[in-house]
């Protein structure tokens, strides 16, 4: 069976420089990963993408690789196993190459902004000669949660611009002007993004935190509460007996996306709230108050 051709899956010649092989799989990424394209077979192209680019992307690997197309039958280690040059589809799921790890010196999120979004696309590591103009974008928090598609005026024209899931506040997209975008080519335009204060939600860094108002029997005998987050999916968070006003019940994962593409989380913030009492419920106030051993006093505050 025949090896892969690995310049075939990046779309390069064979004497294609290291940085022409590089902007290539960046490319090809940014199109085929599969947290951005639905498609059928986008994952398994991913895989083939990051397979190809495991061999070329090394200077040794290439040349073993490259040597072994000269020899007779030879094109390199055959699809689906792994051969000298590492394993073919390394890089998403599994592996010795990790596709993000290598880019790890910028920012993931480069990967994704610069898709072609409401008729406008543009290249990462393109920039013009001209130092970067810079500007920043007030999003909502829903909007940078869910990773909307913001309208933005450039140039004149009404752009879409499509925002990374869960983008932090001071996260920085990058356009390169290509002419029909609103930018001249060559030119680069920085947003930086800004999150709107938000009535529910708090930001502390990239975790979110929210008052949770609950009864007092509710902190008395615990039970559960239903947590809307800013994309409006709900989580049902267990409530333990005796909890005390200022707790914080965490659910892990569930805020915006860090730098190093880990995830914040949300805390639930306990807040006691006495409401109203109809006649019924004050009627059993006053009972539990004549079987209740526990009488008001000083003490040191945040004790219980």
């Amino acid at each position: 069976m025949p090896g892969k051709d690995h310049y075939n899956a990046l779309g390069v010649a064979a004497n294609a420089s290291q940085s022409e092989i590089k902007k290539a799989y960046q490319k090809l990424a940014k199109q085929w990963h599969p947290d951005v394209n639905k498609a059928a077979g986008a994952e398994t192209r991913f895989k083939e993408i990051a397979a190809a680019y495991e061999v070329l992307g090394s200077e040794d690997k290439r040349r073993e690789y490259d040597a072994s197309r000269l020899r007779p039958g030879g094109n390199g280690p055959s699809r689906g196993g792994a051969g000298p040059y590492g394993s073919q589809g390394a890089g998403f799921g599994g592996g010795a190459y990790d596709w993000i790890n290598d880019l790890q010196h910028e920012d993931m999120f480069d990967m994704f902004f610069n898709e072609r979004v409401g008729g406008f696309g543009t290249r990462m590591g393109e920039a013009g000669s001209r130092p970067p103009e810079s500007s920043t974008l007030e999003v909502t928090l829903e909007q940078a949660y869910r990773g909307e598609t913001v309208r933005i005026k450039l140039g004149g024209k009404t752009i879409g611009l499509r925002l990374p899931e869960r983008s932090r506040s001071g996260n920085t997209i990058r356009m390169t002007g290509s002419g029909s975008n609103g930018l001249a080519p060559g030119e680069e335009l920085r947003i930086a993004l800004k999150i709107a204060e938000h009535p529910l939600y708090a930001l502390e860094g990239e975790d979110l935190v929210a008052s949770l108002r609950i009864a007092p029997w509710q902190a008395a005998l615990g039970g559960q509460a239903r947590i809307e987050l800013p994309d409006g999916a709900a989580v049902n968070l267990n409530l333990p007996r005796g909890i005390a006003a200022g707790r914080r019940l965490r659910i892990p994962r569930r805020g915006l996306r860090k730098a190093d593409g880990t995830y914040g989380d949300f805390f639930a913030e306990i807040e006691i709230t006495v409401p109203e009492p109809t006649q019924a419920e004050e009627e059993l106030y006053r009972r539990l108050e004549s079987l209740s051993a526990f009488r008001p006093g000083l003490g040191r505050r945040g004790s219980r």
